[in-house]
């Protein structure tokens, strides 16, 4: 079964509020698609009980950044009041009544939207309506353009082994790496999907162009445009430390 990178979580308002109006229209639609779908309830139900405790959370922390507002507007009144007599408290009962609301809430909100939206993406028998039912938006990232896919490859000599490491345009995860000694046939020291690699071919006695090439691999072909940096190595290169 193929894998979907798709998350609803990057369609969603960022803000508390949007994230909540987001899971009332996703949980609504849920129930209608189950049967159909052959969605599990116990699914459903982690989604919408957790989607439900976010609600009340969010309900009651409102309600208590009302009352701390009060617990606020006393403290200026003490300091401001022109004269002495007593100072009415904000109702710390229903400020009791509140904290002892505060229990646990099931969690992974964000987890187990994505948990249901990969079942529903996966279901052959799944549909745009379905998809536009629950707000999802899903656009796939746009094919890498070849002629803006330029990497970029670093190299370091500091007495011993050359350490390497490359970035690769968006997209692109496999590279091949060459090496060319003044300016001499470039030889494959790497080909595959990693980020760096320490090449420890001998150091020579005197010092030599090394060249590095990179290139960017899409099926095992070159994409885009190869990158060379070149660098000075030698056993007679003095190597200096600087203290910053």
């Amino acid at each position: 079964m193929n894998k979907s990178n798709f998350s609803c979580k990057k369609y969603i308002t960022r803000t508390w509020a949007g994230i909540q109006e987001f899971f009332t229209q996703y949980t609504a639609a849920l129930p209608g698609m189950r049967e159909r779908l052959s969605l599990t309830p116990a699914d459903i139900t982690l989604i919408t009980d957790c989607a439900t405790g976010f609600d009340r959370l969010n309900t009651l922390i409102t309600e208590l950044d009302t009352i701390t507002k009060g617990f606020r507007d006393t403290r200026y009144q003490v300091v401001t009041q022109k004269d002495s007599n007593p100072v009415t408290m904000p109702d710390t009962q229903r400020l009791r009544a509140l904290l002892d609301q505060l229990t646990t809430f099931r969690g992974g909100l964000l987890y187990l939207e994505d948990k249901v939206t990969s079942l529903i993406l996966h279901n052959p028998l799944h549909t745009q309506a379905d998809l536009d039912l629950l707000g999802i938006n899903y656009q796939p990232a746009p094919a890498p353009d070849p002629a803006k896919s330029v990497g970029r490859i670093y190299a370091l000599f500091t007495g011993g082994d050359v350490p390497l490491h490359w970035t690769l345009p968006r997209g692109i995860t496999d590279a091949r790496v060459s090496r060319a000694i003044n300016h001499g046939v470039p030889v494959v020291i790497y080909q595959g999907s990693e980020n760096s690699f320490i090449d420890t071919h001998p150091i020579p006695g005197q010092a030599q162009v090394w060249s590095y090439t990179l290139e960017p691999l899409l099926h095992g072909k070159l994409y885009g445009k190869p990158i060379t940096e070149k660098i000075i190595v030698g056993s007679d290169i003095a190597i200096e430390e600087e203290n910053i």
